[in-house]
């Protein structure tokens, strides 16, 4: 199996390298040579022309069958062959027989046998399943028998003949049976039953055999291989003693004869029996049929062949094995096309998509297999003369002009048409132009198109050059291991090299380079690219094949170290009776003659050389004259063709001397080979011809040795010059031994190169001697140093030459040294002056040198300049200067920065220390400052005063400690005000400690103060929300403060923020809300005093306004008219009357139902009260004292707390007055009739309701809904007179009660006197008029009203706002609510009310004794309820108004506590039961 062997050498030579190239390839010869071959890559600019005539290019390739390159295959295959022909001769059919499914490798077994001492030593020594083990490791051991058995009928005739018959004993033949005789007894065979496999088998179909035809053209037989696939087998036997009667009798016992052994002959002196003879078709000889052995029975039919003839055409030698021209010419654009269509068709991929690796591998698998035969072709040794060369040339400028890159290429060195010519290669001394080697061929390849293992002719160099195209795949051999490797492949195919000795030179035979490995040969391989150069070396083997469609071009080359192995190579063709290519002999001759044209060590190559040459001249001619011959002719073997100047025996190609014979005077012999000239003629008639006399030659070689000995006297001048150490030579003297080695070409050698260098170095040392010696004008600064300086010096003085400006140089060193004296003194100084560091800087400049004293002094300078800044900064320098502002933090860091990269010094790192010092301080105390502002640390204003005066001492700017300071200054200032809080004579407002606490909060200094006031303000704030929860409704429009303070003015921003709370307007209750803090406060002062007497002068103005606003509202409905009843305006919302409205108690203004909430209806409550004038929840008296008493706990005075307690006193004073009152008698009677009444009327309600269960099946007539609203008298008011009750209770008394925020008892005691005491106002007193179905009409205000409830019901569902909510209609319409079930969850964190309310479809015509005007209760927001849905959803969503005898109400608690139903928002009654409800708005 093939593994690659490793790399072999790689060069790329420079552009100085690459200018000689056998130069060169002499100089990596030693390197090189040791691999066998080695690439060479030019340098990236060379890239010659491609000059071929692409379209004119036409060739013919070779035909290569890949299998039939590898040695073992065709061994194998010729072997077969052999084998085949044999049987064919005797007219029997051979058939290749399968063992275990595969066709039998019979040259394997025959060899397996051969090497165990032959068929009768395997038999004899039972070794037969060795063989099987030998032949196929994969067949079992029983299969010994069946490879005995093939061998017996088919190789062992075949070895008969081979042998003649001499080795054949008859004893353990049996003619007459079907099988041999084993050389034991038939008792000691082997009783074991033999394997059942077929002996032949028909291989007509088999592919192996098939391809057994490919190597018919290795035999002049005229047989055809399709004998192979004939049916049946017979094998003869040769010549055997045996004797008469024993061939007799076996015939007569077994007439049978068996047929498998090869004709034998018997001798026979009878003449009779003509019929029994047989003539041989060969030589026309007979034989009688029983003289055979075996006897044969009858005449064969057909041709006959005897067994001389047999052994004669099968022992006849075969021809050599060579490649065909293929029948088909192609050009480049064809082959290339045919080429790349076979790879990338057999790889199934595109060609430049294929590894070498694949490639490489698969190439070697085919090489060595048997069963695949593949057929490629290959442009090999195509003639340049013909055809063109790769390379331009300057003979195409005869048909063409050349560019001038063409003219630069083709003269270059590295052309392959120049390279062979020139001066240093031996072969331009060949007169004669030899295509191959001394004219390049071009080769066109293919993929797995191969050149197999071969060394150049005369083992000289070859060169290879890829043009263009695919790589190609390069083996060598190392010339070291080419003998083990000729021994290698002789002992894998011994039979070929016996039959052709020269097999190797023909360049058709390969072995796996893997196997040349495991035989111990060492190999090397390469991928030569396009544009790389291949080099192979003297006696080098080398092999290998193209990756794919390339043009290359190669060519030889003999440099003068080949003379010696050119030799060797001759030595070589005459032992193995080859034609050379040019006379060796020749060559030395021609050069020798020249010797002033040669290069010194081609002259000492070719000297040595032909001393050799001389010398065997010498003994070979004095071998002639032993044999006799004296006779000698001068003769110019130069003007002979190559073929007629031949050594009949050796084929060698003579120049020097050779022997003629006078019968053959066409024929020559060389002095070698004088015995096998002629065997009829007389040695002393030999004729001796010479080109040279021995007296001839020693004048050439001792010119020769002067040529070569010229370079032994330059040497001597050399080394003499060299050793001088006084009256040294000059550099003109030295460059004149230079040129003299140029002239004489001598070779490259340590001298000349020592001579070169010591030149080169004289010349630089002079160019800069005279550079420092010369005056200032030109000078550049360089990079010498004074030990440089002495070093240059002594290598003057050392130089093998005198030069000058020597003196020069002395006294240039001394004035460096004085200069750093001078420099050393300044520099150890303490802290030198900037002055005395600049001027030593300037006289540094005179001197061309890099001194690290200079390096010193910019140091010094950069010091000084640092120590000056520092001290600037840090006003050392003046410490008067106040106008100077402080080193910065900033600034502070820039010097230590800056002083980092100043070189250490005792005084800069005295400085630094100190900076350091000061850096750490000023920032340690700006952290604390820092920590302090952003209260990571809580400090006292004693500690924050503290940290600032510590950085005051510090002569650094510190931002952060300046901030702390002004910290400091603002937190005294705090407590500056807080103590002149508490140091007045009553506690502070609320608000001012608020005020304190804001402004000392984002204060950055711990303030004890701080926290007391903190608590304070915790505590009052406490106690308003706990006031404002008690005081406050929900959501309520006023303040704690107004609430409490009386009512100065009547604004009209209250209506407004009451219309905007019912639009959910937040952004207008925010304005609003800012416009009515003005209004909130009565005072400003701090007197408790003025503060009671302001809220007493309140109170009068409240009366005072209520009065006046009272007249004005009754004067605005009793101005009504019927003209202008759109521009008299009601309510909070300022439009015209419409629908049914109610009047407030206190104010006397009308009201929309529509626009405050309804009032609960009930005998003991009957009063109305605007959501303007009922602004609290007005708490039980004893609430509001125990909040007094939470009050006077508070060291803080609270606005609303004053308010409080005024409210408190008011209240308190009324309430004792009411009671004054009440304890009347006239009041006390008032009183009881009240309560008689009360309960008169809830039996007539009782009465109606039964009515209205009567009338549960009746319904409405569309003419009762058009009757007016009628106003009746009550019948139940009893008229009687009520003068001493008006005394008693004055008008102003129940206003000023129905003002006060505090529910008293009296409040309502009062009120139902009045209303059971009051008598009814004048009817002609007009109203705001209803309109019901269209038509306008007015409505006295009554106590009781006598309506029809179906007209009610009508008039309220026409109003938008009432259609929503049917129970509170019933409420108005002054009936007992029926079934009414409000559902509260015990829970009252969840807030969750389910309304239950059951409303009957029909009401009774007439309910007389219900009054409209009579409120039974108080007003409460909670008793009024609208479906929300249309505000939470924005408009998106419209009340779906249900009706019916239960409508579930569900209540937001996402906030807003609005009320739904519960279908409008899709829930049923137990999910708003059970779980918490969040409107959309929410």
């Amino acid at each position: 199996e093939f593994y690659a062997p490793p790399e072999c050498p790689v060069f790329e030579p420079n552009e100085e390298e690459f200018a000689d190239p056998l130069g060169y390839i002499n100089k990596i010869r030693p390197i090189a040579e040791k691999a066998g071959i080695c690439k060479i890559r030019p340098p990236p600019h060379w890239q010659p022309p491609f000059a071929i005539d692409v379209e004119n290019f036409r060739f013919t390739p070779r035909v290569q069958r890949i299998n039939e390159l590898g040695i073992h295959t065709r061994i194998r295959l010729q072997f077969i062959e052999n084998v085949a022909k044999f049987w064919d001769l005797q007219g029997q059919v051979f058939k290749l027989p399968h063992v275990g499914g595969k066709a039998l490798d019979l040259y394997g077994l025959h060899d397996s046998v051969r090497q165990l001492g032959g068929f009768q030593d395997v038999c004899k020594n039972k070794l037969w399943n060795t063989v099987c083990n030998k032949v196929s490791l994969s067949l079992p051991k029983n299969f010994g028998t069946v490879l005995r058995q093939h061998y017996e009928r088919i190789l062992y005739p075949f070895d008969i003949m081979k042998s003649g018959g001499a080795n054949l004993s008859l004893d353990n033949v049996d003619f007459f049976s079907n099988q041999s005789v084993s050389p034991e007894s038939p008792m000691k065979r082997s009783k074991r039953k033999p394997v059942d496999e077929p002996l032949f088998a028909d291989v007509s179909n088999n592919k192996e055999l098939a391809k057994l035809q490919l190597f018919a053209l290795m035999f002049e037989s005229d047989v055809s291989l399709q004998i192979l696939f004939k049916s049946q087998s017979e094998i003869k036997v040769e010549n055997m003693e045996v004797k008469k009667e024993d061939i007799a009798s076996a015939t007569v016992s077994n007439p049978n004869v068996s047929s498998y052994l090869y004709n034998l002959l018997l001798p026979c002196n009878n003449n009779s029996n003509d019929s029994l003879l047989l003539l041989c078709d060969g030589c026309d000889d007979s034989y009688h049929t029983f003289c055979l052995i075996p006897p044969l029975q009858n005449v064969p039919i057909g041709e006959w062949r005897c067994p001389k003839c047999i052994a004669k055409e099968c022992n006849k030698k075969t021809q050599a094995y060579g490649f065909e021209q293929a029948r088909k010419e192609y050009t480049l654009q064809s082959f290339g096309e045919m080429a790349d269509a076979f790879k990338s068709e057999y790889f199934t991929k595109p060609v430049h998509m294929v590894p070498t690796e694949a490639v490489e591998r698969e190439f070697w698998r085919l090489v060595g297999s048997l069963e695949e035969d593949l057929t490629v072709e290959y442009g090999a040794d195509i003639h340049v003369i013909e055809n063109g060369s790769g390379f331009p040339r300057m003979c195409d400028a005869e048909r063409r002009q050349l560019s001038s890159e063409e003219e630069e290429y083709a003269k270059s060195g590295w052309n392959l048409n120049n390279l062979p010519v020139q001066e240093q290669s031996l072969l331009r001394s060949i007169s004669g132009d030899i295509s191959g080697m001394k004219i390049p061929w071009v080769y066109v390849g293919m993929c797995f198109s191969a050149f197999c293992w071969h060394i150049e002719d005369h083992w000289t160099y070859s060169i290879n050059y890829m043009h263009w195209g695919e790589p190609k795949t390069w083996y060598g051999i190392p010339r070291e291991d080419a003998m083990k490797f000729e021994q290698v492949m002789h002992d894998s195919a011994p039979e070929l090299f016996r039959h052709h000795p020269d097999l190797l030179h023909h360049l058709v035979t390969t072995m796996n380079p893997a196997t040349l490995m495991n035989k111990g040969v060492r190999v090397v391989r390469t991928n030569q690219c396009a544009g790389e150069f291949m080099i192979t070396f003297p006696r080098a083997y080398h092999a290998g094949f193209n990756q794919g469609y390339n043009f290359a071009e190669a060519v030889n080359f003999c440099p003068a170290d080949w003379v010696p192995v050119g030799r060797q190579c001759v030595a070589h063709y005459r032992k193995m009776k080859k034609t050379c290519v040019f006379s060796h002999e020749e060559i030395v001759c021609k050069v020798a003659n020249n010797p002033s044209s040669l290069d010194v060590q081609v002259a000492a190559v070719i000297y040595r050389d032909m001393l050799i040459m001389m010398q065997q001249e010498k003994e070979l001619r004095k071998q002639l004259i032993d044999l006799g011959i004296t006779k000698a002719d001068r003769e110019a073997f130069e003007l002979l063709p190559d073929d007629e100047r031949q050594c009949l025996f050796c084929r060698t190609t003579c120049f020097l001397s050779a022997v003629t014979c006078p019968c053959k005077p066409d024929s020559l012999a060389c002095l070698y080979h004088v015995k096998n000239l002629c065997s009829t003629c007389n040695t002393t008639d030999y004729v001796l011809r010479y080109r040279y006399s021995l007296d001839e030659l020693p004048p050439i070689l001792h010119k020769l040795k002067q040529r070569a000995e010229a370079f032994d006297t330059w040497c001597d001048m050399v080394n003499e010059a060299f050793k001088k150490t006084s009256d040294k030579l000059t550099l003109p003297e030295l460059k004149v031994l230079l040129s003299e080695s140029e002239e004489g070409k001598f070779p490259e050698n340590d001298l000349l190169q020592r001579l070169k260098s010591v030149v080169n170095e004289a010349e630089i040392c002079s160019r800069v001697s005279q550079q420092l010696v010369n005056t200032r004008k030109h000078r550049t600064r360089c990079c010498l140093t004074l030990n440089e300086i002495k070093a240059f010096y002594k290598q003057l003085q050392n130089l093998p030459c005198a030069l000058p400006h020597l003196k020069q140089v002395s006294e240039y060193i001394e004035n460096i040294q004085d200069f750093i004296a001078s420099v050393e003194v300044g520099l150890g100084k303490e802290e030198p002056a900037m002055d005395e560091i600049t001027k030593l800087l300037e006289d540094s400049s005179q001197f061309d040198l890099d001194l690290p004293q200079i390096p010193l002094l910019h140091q010094a300078l950069q010091q000084a300049r640092w120590l000056k800044d520092v001290r600037s900064h840090l006003l050392l320098e003046d410490p008067e200067d106040e106008d100077r502002a402080p080193v910065t933090l900033e600034q502070l860091r820039k010097l230590i920065d800056d002083g980092i990269s100043v070189a250490p010094k005792q005084s800069v790192e005295r400085a630094m220390a100190e900076l350091q010092e000061l850096l750490v301080l000023a920032e340690s105390w700006e952290a604390k400052a820092r920590d302090c502002l952003t209260n990571k640390v809580q400090v006292s204003i004693t500690g924050a005063t503290s940290i600032t005066d510590k950085a005051k001492q510090i002569p650094v700017a510190l931002p952060q400690c300046a901030k702390l300071g002004e910290a400091i200054k603002k937190a005294q200032a705090w407590l500056n005000k807080v103590k002149s809080v508490q140091n007045q004579d009553y506690y502070p407002y609320f608000e001012v400690l608020e005020a304190l606490s804001h402004q000392a909060r984002p204060m950055s200094i711990k303030m004890e103060q701080l926290a007391l006031i903190e608590s304070q303000i915790s505590s009052a704030r406490s106690w308003k929300e706990q006031t404002s929860k008690i005081f406050l409704k929900k959501n309520s429009l006023f303040t704690l403060l107004q609430v409490l303070n009386p009512r100065v003015e009547i604004s009209s921003s209250v209506g407004a923020k009451w219309r905007k709370r019912k639009n959910r307007s937040s952004i207008d209750d925010q304005h609003l809300e800012k416009t009515n803090k003005s209004n909130t406060n009565l005072s400003d002062s701090t007197d408790p005093i003025k503060v009671v007497a302001e809220f007493k002068e309140a109170e009068k103005k409240e009366m005072e306004m209520l009065i006046l606003l009272r007249e004005s509202n009754d004067a605005k409905a009793l101005g009504f008219d019927a003209d202008d009843e759109d521009a008299v305006l009601y309510c909070i919302c300022k439009k015209p009357s419409s629908g049914f409205m109610l009047q407030c108690e206190v104010c006397h203004d009308w009201f929309h139902t529509s626009c405050v909430p309804l009032p609960k209806l009930n005998n003991s409550k009957s009063r109305f009260l605007c959501p303007l004038c009922h602004r609290s929840r007005r708490p039980h008296l004893t609430t509001i004292l125990s909040l007094l008493l939470q009050l006077q706990r508070l060291p803080v005075r609270i606005r609303e707390g004053e308010a409080l307690q005024c409210l408190t006193e008011r209240a308190m004073s009324w309430q004792d007055k009411a009671r004054r009152i009440l304890s009347t008698d006239e009041c006390q009677n008032a009183l009881q009739r009240a309560v008689k009444l009360a309960g008169d009327t809830e039996g007539v309600e009782k009465n109606n309701s039964r009515r209205r269960k009567q009338r549960t099946s009746e319904s409405h007539h569309p003419d009762d809904e058009k009757k007016l609203c009628k106003i009746e008298r009550s019948a139940d008011v009893v008229d009687e007179p009520r003068n001493s009750i008006d005394d008693a209770i004055d008008s102003s008394m129940m206003l000023e009660g129905d003002i006060l925020e505090v529910s008293l008892p009296e409040t309502q005691n009062i009120w139902r006197i009045l209303q059971a005491t009051q008598p009814m106002k004048d009817d002609k007193m007009k109203y705001p008029r209803i309109e019901t179905n269209g038509v306008k009409c007015s409505i006295n205000k009554l106590t009781f009203c006598d309506i029809l409830m179906e007209d009610i019901f009508a008039f309220f569902m026409q109003q938008p706002s009432m259609n929503t909510n049917p129970i509170q209609l019933h409420r108005l319409a002054g009936g007992r609510e029926p079934e009414l079930e409000i559902i509260r969850t015990k829970d009252k964190s969840e807030k969750k009310r389910k309304r239950k309310e059951q409303v009957p479809y029909l009401f009774l015509s007439r309910i007389n004794s219900i009054a409209l005007g009579v409120l039974k209760s108080a007003v409460d927001e909670d008793d009024y309820a609208f479906c929300s849905v249309a505000i939470a959803t924005s408009g998106r969503q419209q009340c779906l108004q249900p009706m019916g005898e239960e409508v579930n109400w569900v209540q937001c608690d996402g906030g807003c506590e609005e009320w739904f139903h519960c279908v409008c928002v899709e829930i049923s009654a137990s999910e708003a039961k059970d779980s918490d409800y969040v409107c959309q708005s929410c």
